[in-house]
């Protein structure tokens, strides 16, 4: 099937002028392991929609950057973001150690640019996502550089953008190089875009390039060396046919209920609703598999380590900060224990990542270099991108707010949860990739389906809210 989704123009979109001193243009940034061991995988995928803007609008927000339409007026804002950001206009460059097999990858700040396409979406309108139960196919159109792995950035952009207009909305579509960034620094440099794009001359909080790694990395030089067999061409994950991504939403009130009755049954208070959320996914999608009880599934949370590194991390380190923290339980022992019990495994395990801990993985991480593939990952294994704590709501380029969140197909697996806030203060919106059957069965689950509602009710309820 043709996709509705034309590309008009593309563009290089190069940083004006550096503002960072200490970063020259052809300034090396040294990776950490943080950023290492995403090497293997997909650029990470987020897009907000928004509704069209007038043409007042337009007229007014186009006076900051003297231009003349959106379009311009967003080429023109990025530029000046980029330059307080060098290294999401550089490339990735190599260093091959032909006498041990071995290669060093590092961030060459060389304004080569970041890529930004104007696009536009036949027939398709805000409606068409915000009202359907998935995450319609054409979304993933909305999104550039779709399985680009973040090790081919030496040839690809570190940042790619891509506005897409529908027939009354707009969807900016981000593709993120993962070696670059993490969740964390990616919103810190969109919220300095919309800044800027609403005629900030300075953005409201200024990054720290320099990476930092809280633990030695080697005896003999500041550089991280991975054997070329991990890194080869033949590594590419491709992802089981039949995934859907279906949207589920969590009204405020039913957030709180799960919460509430998570920490009741563990007679504590430090439960948080994100944890008692995602335990009420895996323990319902796990009861509609089926499966023996004495099979394993893994939940993976990636731990953001900014603040509990000792010292912390200085503000606005722009860069990978997180460990992809795991809870491994046999699914009979899953199903028996409650929510309570389930949630209280991830916060435990959450809160058990303090600086110590990362020290003891990270030397023995430093002695054998891995990165990660998706396709070593066990059966029933569930991964949670994103985070309900990012308020991209706020993210206002000068026409509106943000009405919705969707991802792209990067990195689709089975068991991928992509979490986001709902428009209703303390709501939830979950993208959850699994196979048609297991979807099928989640939607008859009468325990799951408790706590969820309909895309389209949950909609109408946080407008009316809003107004």
């Amino acid at each position: 099937m043709a996709s509705k989704v034309s590309i008009i123009s593309t563009w290089t979109v190069k940083a004006g002028r550096c503002l960072i001193e200490e970063h020259h243009p052809d300034s090396k940034i040294e990776l950490t392991p943080w950023d290492i061991l995403e090497l293997q995988i997909d650029y990470f995928q987020t897009g907000l929609l928004f509704s069209r803007p007038t043409f007042e609008q337009i007229r007014d927000i186009s006076k900051a950057t003297s231009t003349s339409s959106l379009i311009d007026h967003l080429r023109a804002s990025l530029s000046r973001a980029l330059d307080f950001f060098p290294p999401f206009c550089g490339r990735l460059d190599t260093t091959k150690n032909e006498q041990n097999g071995t290669t060093s990858f590092f961030i060459k700040c060389n304004n080569a640019g970041a890529q930004l396409s104007h696009a536009t979406a036949h027939g398709i309108r805000v409606s068409n996502i915000l009202e359907s139960d998935y995450n319609p196919d054409v979304v993933r159109d909305f999104f550039p550089l779709n399985g680009v792995r973040n090790q081919e950035a030496t040839s690809q952009p570190c940042f790619a953008v891509q506005v897409t207009e529908l027939e009354d909305g707009i969807f900016i579509g981000c593709s993120n190089n993962h070696v670059v960034v993490d969740g964390t620094s990616f919103w810190h440099f969109y919220n300095s875009w919309t800044e800027i794009s609403r005629g900030f001359n300075v953005i409201s909080k200024i990054p720290f390039l320099k990476r930092q790694f809280p633990f030695k990395i080697n005896h003999f030089s500041n550089r991280i060396c991975i054997p070329n067999e991990r890194i080869s061409a033949g590594h590419r994950f491709s992802p089981p046919p039949m995934l859907r991504e279906r949207v589920f939403h969590f009204m405020k009130e039913s957030v709180a209920k799960l919460k509430a009755k998570a920490n009741l049954e563990m007679n504590t208070t430090k439960i948080s609703s994100l944890q008692a959320v995602l335990a009420h996914v895996w323990r319902s999608v796990i009861r509609c598999r089926s499966l023996d009880n004495s099979q394993e599934t893994t939940f993976e949370v990636s731990i953001d380590m900014r603040e509990r590194l000792n010292p912390p991390l200085p503000e606005g380190f722009f860069g990978n900060a997180i460990y992809p923290g795991t809870v491994t339980i046999k699914t009979g022992e899953l199903l028996e224990h409650g929510l309570g019990w389930v949630a209280l495994q991830v916060n435990e395990m959450i809160a058990s990542h303090d600086h110590e801990k990362l020290k003891c993985i990270y030397e023995n991480w430093m002695n054998d270099p891995e990165v990660v593939k998706l396709g070593d990952l066990p059966s029933n294994y569930f991964m949670l991108h994103n985070s309900p704590r990012f308020d991209f709501y706020k993210y206002d380029f000068g026409w509106g707010k943000p009405i919705a969140h969707r991802s792209g197909v990067g990195n689709m697996l089975e068991g991928k949860i992509t979490a986001s806030a709902g428009l209703e203060e303390g709501s939830m919106v979950l993208e959850i990739c699994l196979s048609s059957e297991t979807i099928q069965a989640l939607e008859k689950d009468i325990i799951f389906g408790e706590f969820v509602t309909t895309p389209v009710v949950g909609f109408e309820r946080t407008i009316r809210a809003r107004v």
